[in-house]
């Protein structure tokens, strides 16, 4: 499902009862706090991350620590960043990816469901930034998705998210 609000998509996340097709693309990404976050599509290289996206492509809470979205395939330098974060939701304070902010960067494999690592959220000098969470571990995404999404497939491929520097805003 997607609604167009106040300029980007919203989108919920993967429903867990809908039928997926073989050749489905999925990304599993554990977040300790409940937490409203855009991703935008992206290029990287060596040194840093290029947002390419005019309007995020998935804008979602946070379910159970988990965010479990269908995304396009995207490998090698083409990828995805997490570029905008609303901890209190819309109305509140914000992360919003800047010039040399450490975002995460993920890729979307073709066709499997991929574990990309865990996030969570700091504040300091009252400015929210984000870091990786080694505390949701694949076991516990595995654990979640054969709870929550038993019509997905078993096997998860994993490829852990990269913070990189960004060379600007989204």
């Amino acid at each position: 499902m997607t609604i167009g609000l106040s300029g980007c998509i919203q989108n919920h996340q993967a429903r867990p009862t809908l039928p997926y097709s073989q050749g489905d693309t999925f990304i599993v990404l554990g977040v300790s706090d409940r937490v409203r976050l855009s991703v935008f599509k992206g290029e990287r290289d060596d040194s840093s991350w290029n947002c390419t996206g005019l309007i995020n492509v998935a804008n979602v809470w946070s379910e159970n620590n988990f965010i479990v979205l269908k995304l396009k395939p995207r490998v090698g330098t083409e990828d995805y960043g997490i570029g905008q974060i609303l901890p209190e939701g819309i109305g509140g304070k914000s992360f919003v990816v800047g010039k040399g902010v450490g975002v995460p960067t993920f890729h979307s494999h073709p066709g499997v469901v991929t574990f990309v690592g865990s996030i969570k959220i700091f504040q300091r000098d009252g400015r929210f930034g984000i870091v990786r969470d080694p505390s949701i571990t694949v076991d516990d995404a595995r654990a979640y998705l054969s709870r929550e999404y038993p019509n997905l497939p078993k096997d998860i491929n994993v490829d852990y998210l990269k913070m990189m520097p960004a060379k600007g805003g989204c």
